[in-house]
């Protein structure tokens, strides 16, 4: 597909069309990255989604409960 850039204040901007915008699922917010030469646009997902979607606090009422020693950490210890 071949478009021009356009003036907007003193930066230049591309329309990217519909079509475009709806096969790369982009909502809101992109990611610009140049890489040999060419501009890749993709969407940007936030940093850490997902990190906690199969979290249950009601499981984590004491998280250190479930941790034991090794042997190892013990050798150097003198009580």
């Amino acid at each position: 597909m071949h478009t021009t850039l356009r003036k907007i204040g003193n930066s230049r901007g591309v329309i990217i069309p519909s079509v475009i915008i709806e096969q790369l699922h982009i909502e809101e917010e992109i990611d610009m990255i140049i890489k040999d030469g060419a501009l890749i646009l993709k969407p940007s997902t936030p940093l850490r989604k997902g990190w906690f979607d199969n979290y249950n606090p009601s499981k984590d009422v004491e998280p250190l409960a479930t941790m034991t020693e090794l042997d190892s950490e013990q050798e150097d210890w003198e009580w």
